[in-house]
């Protein structure tokens, strides 16, 4: 199931102007900021158990992301934004991907004004995936994956010059008025990392951005001698971040005498994402060519501090604190050819927080403790205000 990860790189747009409207309510219950110190105060509604969702054959690389996106405010709070925003160019907009996935995360959470299901399928939203031309009957599908192939198809959603509402959606879904907005904000997950590059024999920097919905790290190279080793996320975070030496690269502004230099590079969170991601690469091949699934203990924490990665803050020297709040935690079990992927994640209930797990149409709740204890592959936190 997580051989695909090795085969695909994924790379999303930015996100431009296209709308159509959807529920007021929905988008009320559900646009509440994360605030670290006080977030049992979040409002919620009557109904607060959450929906599973059907397994329609290997599908459970779907469910979890879903699940996991579900548990993040600002992130619903976007796709609502952009089924609700207003303008006075308007044109036919196609944004079946977009509609269905805000009716899913609305049921998924209990927020739907008409629908209450448990568990809800995925159909709709599989197939108007499949109308962007994606292939999600396969057996080897992954939750990372999946999550790329989600913000590649919104943005080529919002970004479309003249589209069409899905026939799918239902028109009770959407009110009778088509808008198009002027201007949508970037997704939330949507970060710059900040390459710079200094050369050894000048001094000259030059810094580029690139930009990224999800970090993928990897994790340091297999000790065959105790192929359980303990790590921690920032310890992952910082090796990725780390300055290296780069060769034979051209500096625009010395002259040597083969026309290139020594560099060091260094990566640093150049514009943070209001939702960051984190992608535990657990796939290696060995020395016999055989692929195979990394078991390292990976520790991770409630609240995640990456003020020591942030370009700003290390070019004045004042590393103040930069917090995020767990929101959900994909796991995968089994072997890298084979498995099932499970959520822990956060859910008001009668205005207080709790964790719980889903799997598939299965949902328990859970203790952070048993968060803390699980395997991270995807992490999701939210940035405290």
């Amino acid at each position: 199931m997580l051989k695909s990860v090795l085969r695909h790189s994924w790379f999303t747009a930015g996100a431009a102007t296209i709308a159509v409207v959807a529920s007021a309510a929905y988008y009320v219950a559900l646009s509440e900021p994360v605030n670290c110190q006080n977030e049992e105060k979040s409002k919620s509604k009557s109904k607060n158990k959450l929906s599973g969702l059907v397994n329609e054959g290997n599908t459970c690389f779907i469910n979890t992301t879903l699940q996991a996106l579900a548990s993040c405010p600002i992130f619903i709070w976007w796709i609502d934004s952009i089924l609700t925003r207003k303008s006075s160019n308007t044109t036919d907009v196609y944004l079946g991907t977009t509609s269905s996935l805000n009716l899913t995360m609305a049921v998924i959470n209990n927020q739907h004004q008409t629908i209450s299901a448990h568990p809800f399928n995925t159909k709709q939203l599989i197939q108007s995936l499949e109308k962007h031309g994606w292939n999600l009957k396969s057996e080897e599908q992954d939750a990372h994956e999946f999550f790329n192939m989600l913000f590649t198809t919104i943005d080529e959603e919002i970004n479309s010059k003249k589209s069409k509402i899905a026939k799918g959606i239902s028109i009770n879904e959407l009110t009778s008025t088509t808008n198009v907005c002027q201007s949508t904000p970037s997704s939330p997950f949507r970060g710059y990392l900040a390459s710079q590059l200094c050369c050894l024999t000048c001094g000259h920097k030059s810094v580029r951005y690139d930009a990224f919905e999800c970090l993928s790290i990897p994790l340091p190279k297999l000790d065959v001698r105790n192929a359980f080793t303990m790590l921690n996320v920032e310890g992952l975070l910082k090796q990725f971040l780390a300055a290296e030496t780069v060769g034979e690269v051209q500096c625009d502004n010395c002259s040597v005498e083969n026309g290139k230099s020594v560099f060091v590079k260094q990566l640093s969170l150049g514009k943070l994402p209001q939702c960051l991601c984190l992608h535990i690469q657990r796939c290696d091949w060995t020395n016999g060519g055989q692929l195979t699934k990394r078991q390292d203990l990976v520790k991770f924490s409630e609240e995640l501090n990456v003020g020591n990665f942030v370009y700003t803050n290390r070019l004045s020297g004042n590393f103040k604190p930069v917090p995020y709040r767990l929101r959900a935690v994909v796991e995968h079990l089994g072997m890298a050819d084979s498995g099932h992927f499970v959520t822990f994640r956060r859910n008001v209930v009668d205005g207080r927080t709790k964790w719980f797990y889903t799997s598939d149409s299965y949902i328990r709740t859970a203790t952070l403790e048993e968060v803390l204890k699980s395997s991270p592959y995807m992490l999701f936190y939210e940035r405290c205000i």
